[in-house]
This record gives C-alpha cells, structure tokens and sequence, in this order.
C-alpha cells in the first residue's frame, strides 16, 4: 500500500446464535463491499446473542493534501454507495482516522439481517486489524 491509501473498518453488530451465523448475516454487505471479514467476536456479555463483525476493504480515495478531507469524504462516500435512505451522515474526524455510526435498524436490516448498528472507520496508514497498512508491515512492528 502507499501512503496516500485509506483503509475501510466496517464493524457490524448483530444478533446471532454463533460466529457462523454472524458472518453469514453479513454476507450481502461483504458482497456489496467488495470487502473481506478479519474478525468476529462474541459480544454477548453486553447483551445476549450479541456478535460485532469486522470487515474490510481499500478505500477508492486517497489522502494527499488534506488527510481529514480524504478520511470524512471516504466515509460519505462508503456510506452513500449502501443503497438509497444512506444519506451523508455525520462524520467524527482525528487523524489518522475518521468514523460514524449508522444506528437505524430499518435501514441497515436490509443490508445485514439482524443487524442493530453499524461502525464505519477509515484509516489512513494505520488500521488495528493488520489489514495491510503502512504501520503494519513495518519492521519495527512487534510479532
């Protein structure tokens, strides 16, 4: 990746029985995307049959000039490819990442059924998950 490139962190949150059931709740997102799952995680203990799902894929933007303008514009833009009713959300912006939250069941049922928020992140050069950004393939990256 070079270092203009931004990197998109989906995070759903879902109602599932298992892990199985959870990644296949978001197969039509994933589908859509074009994006790849890299974690899921069994969040019940916040509440019953709870499971957040992360996928990931690049962002078509770049970070040149203005890195915030790149990250808020990567996430509209995400955000209003999910179909129609997705209008430009509100977008949170501290590089090296910006986010939203999409809480509309009704809307986000359709994508994901079961779904009852979603976290869309993009970062630039530095994503937690590893998904092949500049931070983590460095050298001094422990393994």
């Amino acid at each position: 990746m070079d270092e203009d490139d931004l990197v998109l962190l989906i995070t759903v949150v879902v109602e599932a029985a298992d892990e199985q059931q959870a990644r296949a709740a978001c197969d039509a997102l994933i589908s859509r995307a074009g994006a790849q799952i890299v974690d899921a995680r069994d969040c019940s203990d916040e509440e019953p049959g709870c499971w957040a799902v992360v996928i990931t894929r690049p962002s078509t933007e770049k970070a040149t000039h203005n890195v915030s303008a790149a990250l808020a514009r990567a996430v509209r833009t995400f955000v209003r490819g999910l179909g129609e009713g997705f209008s430009a959300p509100r977008v949170a912006c501290e590089p090296p990442t910006a986010w939203t939250v999409l809480d509309e069941p009704e809307l986000i049922n359709d994508l994901v059924p079961g779904a009852e928020r979603v976290l869309v992140e993009v970062w630039a050069g530095d994503d937690p998950f590893g998904a092949g950004t500049l931070r983590d393939n460095s050298p001094s990256k422990p393994s």
